[in-house]
């Protein structure tokens, strides 16, 4: 049977914040009217154990005194198959689920505190950058690796493209008789032409110097 911890998917150590979160989370999947006709009744079920549940971990003395009866119903557990955990192999496993178990538990919660984490610097960054507008302020972002990286990646797609149209023989003679009707297109590509072609002799130069030296 599970636990009201397992129920609300948290650990036996989250905080009210997190007990709040995890239930706010679990009443919006499983809300009756959220659901198809065919599921209502099973998400009913399992809506009345999330709002037990809440009821119970949100409140601290009731909280108490729950983990007070879970505390003994599992040493009476432990104390009723005694003769199994006697056995050095079994003892293993079992310690080695309770260790997957906690880890499992533990992980939930990191990802949980994460998303909450993200929310509320999301929020207050978002709050603080329309109160600098607000006073007349021009918010400019920084650039970052992954930005010079996906900037890099759409300039070689576009030489790609390029290269594949001017090799692809239809496209590759539309491309020369556009060049060859039009003077303006023809003078701009030559003056580039002459600049890349000045750029290239400057650092070969350079190189030659450099090699003679």
């Amino acid at each position: 049977m599970k636990t009201l911890y397992e129920i609300l998917e948290v650990s036996e150590t989250a905080s009210k914040e997190i007990i709040e979160k995890a239930y706010k989370v679990l009443a919006k999947k499983y809300h009756p009217d959220l659901q198809p006709i065919e599921q209502k009744e099973e998400a009913e079920k399992i809506m009345k154990q999330i709002n037990e549940a809440y009821n119970v971990l949100i409140d601290e003395t009731k909280r108490k005194a729950y983990d007070t009866q879970l505390k003994e119903e599992r040493e009476a557990k432990i104390e009723k198959n005694s003769s199994y955990y006697n056995n050095e192999e079994n003892q293993n496993t079992q310690y080695q689920n309770m260790q997957e178990e906690l880890k499992r538990r533990n992980e939930i919660e990191r990802k949980m505190q994460n998303e909450i984490k993200q929310q509320y610097e999301q929020k207050y960054q978002e709050a603080y950058e329309g109160y600098l507008r607000r006073l007349g302020y021009k918010i400019k972002y920084k650039w970052t690796w992954k930005n010079y990286r996906d900037f890099l990646i759409a300039i070689l797609i576009i030489i790609a493209i390029c290269i594949c149209l001017w090799v692809f023989p239809p496209t590759h003679n539309i491309i020369m008789n556009f060049y060859e009707s039009n003077s303006i297109i023809k003078t701009i590509v030559q003056v580039i032409g002459k600049i890349l072609l000045g750029i290239w002799n400057g650092i070969c130069s350079i190189f030659t110097k450099t090699s003679n030296a």
